[in-house]
């Protein structure tokens, strides 16, 4: 039986004796990041990664 794993983070393998397809979640690829604009000038100041709550850039592109 196989797993995917969830493709919002990055997966590190670390097999162990018990265990030998074991993966631990690691940085999030911030795949949906959320627009922040500025009030009222509606300019764009910031995206903000609702997975893991990171504040990124306004220039930042997925």
């Amino acid at each position: 039986m196989s797993t995917e794993l969830d493709p919002r983070w990055e997966w590190i393998h670390v097999p162990d004796a018990w265990n030998l397809n074991q993966w631990i979640k690691g940085e999030c690829n911030h795949l949906t990041p959320e627009p922040v604009h500025a009030h009222p000038t509606g300019e764009l100041v910031a995206h903000l990664c609702p997975d893991c709550n990171t504040q990124l850039p306004a220039e930042w592109q997925p």
